[in-house]
């Protein structure tokens, strides 16, 4: 083999070795976590991050297994607050923000959907028996408010072409005293069935369940300071980038 070709052979080898690592990395960006509080910048979610979208998708607060963050928010009871939340990977569906004043238990997936653009759910709704998809009007006929937990519902529902890369709210806060409530923010996706994306059945509590999960550690109490400048220091326990 000349000089030339062995030159060649080591360029190309490590042209197909970068090539993979672009691969890869490309593969681990898709498989993360879609919807993020921390990038969006108001609030750390009770969890870090997984790897996976799946861990997410486990309720009530997402990646239960994953490390506890320590962030707790303190506002006083009523308060109205901003929220925003980040979707770096689009898909279609809406979002829903809930209430638990005592942990996070009380909390309840959408038992069904009823999708935004029916014809582009590949596959059609219902695709088989075991999947909760009904046709009919999306803004009325879908498992909205379905128990108590529920302060806004419905929110921002959008095709994965009309996505945003960020969404803000302003969240009311109910008037009671708490010190070890949940605020709940759920992505419920209207993906078709394939192989990221089950049936839509949130009945089992893995990666078959099309519904993202955040969490808000909170404490509401009258000595609170108003203004969400006060909980810097929760803000400042973000885990690294």
């Amino acid at each position: 083999m000349t000089a030339n070709s062995i030159t060649h052979s080591r360029n190309w080898l490590r042209y197909s070795l970068s090539l993979s690592f672009l691969l890869l990395a490309g593969v681990s960006h898709l498989a993360a976590a879609h919807i993020d509080l921390q990038r969006a910048g108001t609030h750390v979610a009770k969890y870090e991050q997984g790897e996976r979208g799946r861990d997410t998708k486990i309720g009530a607060c997402g990646n239960p297994e994953g490390v506890p963050t320590g962030a707790v928010y303190t506002y006083r009871p009523g308060e109205t607050i901003t929220i925003a939340l980040a979707e770096y990977v689009r898909h279609p569906g809406y979002f829903r923000i809930a209430f638990d004043e005592d942990g996070d238990d009380d909390f309840m997936d959408p038992r069904w959907i009823v999708p935004v653009d029916p014809e582009n759910r590949a596959g059609g709704c219902p695709i088989d028996d075991t999947d909760q998809c009904r046709l009919g009007d999306q803004a009325s006929e879908g498992d909205f408010f379905n128990n108590t937990t529920v302060l806004l519902d419905n929110l921002n529902p959008h095709t994965r072409e009309t996505a945003q890369a960020s969404y803000t709210w302003e969240v009311t806060l109910p008037d009671v005293e708490c010190d070890n409530c949940t605020l709940q923010i759920i992505q419920v996706m209207e993906d078709p069935a394939g192989p990221a994306h089950g049936v839509y059945n949130t009945t089992t509590q893995d990666d078959d369940n099309d519904v993202y999960h955040q969490c808000i550690d909170l404490v509401l109490t009258p000595s609170a300071i108003v203004g969400q400048a006060a909980n810097a220091a929760a803000k400042a326990l973000a885990p690294s980038p």
